[in-house]
């Protein structure tokens, strides 16, 4: 179970982004971990996960760019 803080308003875009970092990191931390025991390398599974998320990122790119 991920356990994340609840978002603040009150802060900066910068400090947004850090805060959903600093919560998300250790999850994915957790997941090459778990990969790991499966038997595929850090650099493997990073690079995956890097990949999947800009492919994430184009899509929500896309729907926004559609939104308009």
């Amino acid at each position: 179970m991920i356990n994340l803080q609840s978002v603040r308003n009150d802060t900066t875009h910068d400090q947004r982004l850090l805060d959903c970092r600093a919560d998300v990191e250790p999850a994915l931390h957790q997941i090459i971990r778990d990969a790991q025991l499966k038997g595929w390398a850090p650099a493997e599974v990073a690079m995956a996960i890097a990949d999947a998320a800009d492919d994430y990122i184009l899509l929500l790119a896309s729907r926004k760019a559609t939104s308009h």
